[in-house]
């Protein structure tokens, strides 16, 4: 047998899997979820902690470097690279305009910039401007 036709089988199986689930469903039920998304929302979110509360809790330095997946021996470069990455993914105008989804985005973006402060707080201002620049 064919790698390719390994493959479709495969694909197929799994679709035919998939299909069979979907019709399963019993359409009220899943309409009303569709009707109701904010209580769903309201279910998943099960803590609300304030980020000073967080970073309280441990070290501040620590909890930073967490956030921004950055190790102990980062760099400027490093640390500005991995904030502008996460910035830019957790930019709440990517979502509609009140939804959960978007309030979740602002809140990451918070965490995230108030990770950076930290982080960047002990390098020199002039550092921080010409690290930043672009040379081509």
């Amino acid at each position: 047998m064919s790698s390719g036709r390994r493959a479709y089988d495969l694909l197929r199986g799994y679709v035919n899997q998939e299909w069979e689930r979907i019709q399963g469903v019993d359409r009220k039920s899943a309409l009303g979820e569709l009707d109701s998304p904010a209580d769903y929302a309201a279910v998943k979110v099960e803590r609300t902690v304030t980020i000073e509360q967080e970073i309280v809790s441990s070290d501040p330095q620590d909890w930073a470097r967490r956030i921004l997946g950055v190790g102990p021996t980062a760099d400027f470069s490093e640390i500005r690279k991995s904030f502008e990455r996460l910035n830019t993914r957790s930019d709440p105008s990517k979502f509609p305009v009140d939804s959960p989804e978007s309030r979740q985005a602002s809140d990451i973006q918070r965490r995230v910039q108030r990770a950076y402060s930290i982080l960047t707080d002990g390098i020199d201002s002039t550092e921080k401007r010409f690290k930043s620049l672009e040379i081509d």
